[in-house]
């Protein structure tokens, strides 16, 4: 019986001690040194069981599918260590099965050929998925009692420490406290903007990014307050915690009061709007500086403006910046038709290439594959002939039997590869003829990518026009007039050399065909 052995550990204890990996591993190869079963592959695992997202068992199963027909089973110690979410599991046993491959626990073990062994199946699996439930409710009923009783039960904030309080671990302030103290401080006079403040003490040490940095300034964790979580029907809620503040409450509140827009020098973080998809592509033509946008009430309706940060009086309506980029650029950009075939040529023939080389590389396994059946084939006759003993006969078949396991599965990997189709580059090739059109046709996410794409400096607007410093270089290629490009001087080249399919047109050099 060709067997896979399978072991899973959850945790660093469970991997050194006790009965971990190595205890499963001795009871997994004794159970096949007695039962007389070949071990063709062991995979070990050090991850959880809730789900079968594992980086070893995804190996273990694309192998097993490579192999499928000169796999018999894949044992492990105890159903607990396959999986412990049932439905899971039993959508995994049933496509291994399919396989003709027999999954089984040595000390849990089941005769699946007896149709009263599926209840005692549904138990063993069911169990640990029950005890993984009692452990997260024990666990969720402790960290909520804990918190009621003033302990920080989240993830140690920036300028915190863990420290203990009797029997509840909470928080005490550590070096980093001062750096705290310091960005709370300069945050409370409200000089500048609170981003250039963040980028300042980078070079104090504070490295976390802009969206940390605010949820720290309105964090009343800083002041020695406990969050307790929601709880079944209770809502949250704080609490004065174990641990020592480090802010003082004064300097918090002052803080909160930029946030809540009683300081009109605050500055916020920008947030997605989809009625101003050009905020921060544009630049002033007066000061240079980046135009942000914001709406504004009037006239019984919410309108949307493009303007400086600077206090100049370049201030541009929504629909008139996006009117004046459409006439002014987008209609200028126009892809010249030989180019884009050219450029389809191009991304063609690369895939071509791919594709030459899969075949390429699957046809060189195949033959290895085909030359260690060979000698094996070889190792056998001379086993018949008494030109080698049975011994080692042995260590050269298993040798050749798991390089032959293992070009199988390189050889499957191959095939599940993907190239992208020729119908697919035609697709997208025919939406570069309407630049204009897809724009418009985009939501908000990929107008914002396209436009980042196509124009690598700010686009730069004033009240009547719109202009830009620098087009993408691909666009500039694209919408490029290249008479060189025509297609009565192309010559197809040989597919798998690697080089452009296009011969130079005559004069330029002496033909060498």
């Amino acid at each position: 019986m060709k067997t896979i052995i399978y072991t899973r550990v959850s945790t660093d204890e469970q991997a050194n001690k006790g009965h971990g990996r190595d205890y499963q591993i001795e009871v997994l190869r004794r159970y096949c040194d007695i039962n007389n079963y070949e071990v063709i592959e062991e995979f070990m695992e050090d991850y959880s069981a809730k789900n079968f997202k594992r980086p070893e068992w995804q190996k273990l199963e694309a192998y097993t599918k490579a192999n499928r027909k000169f796999i018999d089973k894949i044992i492990f110690t105890k159903w607990d260590r396959f999986s412990r979410n049932m439905e899971e599991a039993l959508s995994m046993l049933r496509k291994f099965d399919n396989w003709g491959i027999e999954i089984n626990a040595v000390e849990q073990m089941l005769d699946f050929t007896n149709p009263d062994n599926k209840m005692m199946l549904s138990i063993y699996l069911m169990s640990p998925e029950v005890e993984n439930d009692k452990i997260s409710k024990r666990t969720r009923n402790g960290m909520h009692k804990a918190a009621k009783e003033g302990a920080w039960v989240g993830r140690v904030p920036f300028g915190f420490e863990r420290h203990w309080f009797d029997k509840y671990a909470s928080l005490a302030p550590s070096n980093d406290s001062e750096i705290v103290k310091n960005i709370f401080q300069e945050a409370s006079l409200c000089v500048g903007s609170l981003e250039e403040l963040r980028k300042s003490f980078k070079s104090h040490g504070y490295t976390k990014c802009k969206q940390s940095f605010y949820n720290m300034l309105k964090n009343k964790v800083y002041i020695g307050m406990t969050k307790v979580p929601e709880f079944e029907k209770d809502d949250t809620y704080w609490i004065d915690g174990l641990h020592e503040g480090i802010i003082d409450i004064h300097t918090f509140n002052k803080v909160q009061n930029i946030f809540d827009n009683k300081k009109k020098k605050a500055r916020f973080p920008s947030k997605k709007n989809e009625d101003l998809p050009l905020r921060g592509f544009l630049e002033c033509e007066s000061c240079g500086g980046t135009l942000t946008g914001s709406p504004s009430k009037g006239n019984g309706g919410v309108y949307y403006y493009y303007h400086c940060r600077n206090g100049c009086k370049n201030r541009v309506r929504s629909e008139k910046a996006h009117k004046m980029l459409e006439n002014d650029i987008l209609r200028n950009i126009k892809v010249n038709n030989n180019v884009l075939e050219l450029y389809k040529e191009i991304l063609t023939d690369i895939q071509r290439k791919k594709r030459g080389d899969k075949v390429n590389s699957q046809e060189l396994v195949k033959k290895k594959i085909k030359e260690t059946s060979m000698s094996l084939e070889v190792a056998e006759d001379k086993l018949i002939k008494n030109d080698i003993s049975v011994d080692t006969f042995n260590r050269i078949s298993n040798r050749y039997n798991k390089n032959l396991r293992d070009l199988k599965a390189e050889l499957q990997i191959s095939k599940d590869t993907q190239e992208v189709s020729t119908k697919i580059i035609d697709k997208a090739c025919k939406v570069l003829e309407n630049i204009p059109q897809l724009i418009n046709d985009s939501d908000f996410e990929q107008k914002t990518n396209l436009l980042g794409l196509m124009f690598p400096e700010k686009l730069i607007i004033s009240k009547n026009k719109c202009r830009t410093k620098k087009q993408s270089s691909v666009i500039e290629l694209l919408t490029r007039i290249n008479k060189a490009s025509q297609k009565s001087n192309t010559k197809k080249a040989i597919i798998s050399d690697g080089l452009s399919n296009y011969a130079p047109p005559l004069g330029l050099e002496p033909r060498t065909l």
